[in-house]
């Protein structure tokens, strides 16, 4: 009778344990499929963010093209347009470079 008893809670543990065990492992692929879903995530929101920096900047370029272009046609230097617009002369370069290209080229833009 003992051993009845104690061969039954054995094999209630071992059920205990596989039921565990399917558990476990479930979870561990739902883990698994989460931390991918976050990966892609995470990859799309810095993309965004790339993107919202990028549209920034065009935005910016665009708005002080016009200043910039007025300047130089007026014979202000570049250093001057930089110091007087507060844009960094490297961004002068490209938008007067921008400008040259537009007009070469004005079906392109």
């Amino acid at each position: 009778m003992e051993y009845t008893i104690i061969l039954a809670l054995v094999f209630v543990l071992a059920l205990i344990l596989v039921y565990l065990y399917n558990n476990n492992r479930k979870l561990t692929e739902q883990v698994k499929r989460l931390k991918e879903i976050l990966a892609v995530k995470d990859t799309t929101i810095s993309n965004l963010e790339a993107s919202r920096v990028a549209v920034k900047d065009v935005i910016e370029n665009l708005s002080a093209h016009d200043k910039v272009m007025q300047l130089v046609e007026a014979g202000e230097s570049r250093e001057s347009i930089s110091e007087k617009l507060g844009i960094p002369l490297n961004k002068i370069e490209l938008i007067i470079k921008f400008d040259k290209i537009k007009k070469e080229h004005p079906g392109a833009s």
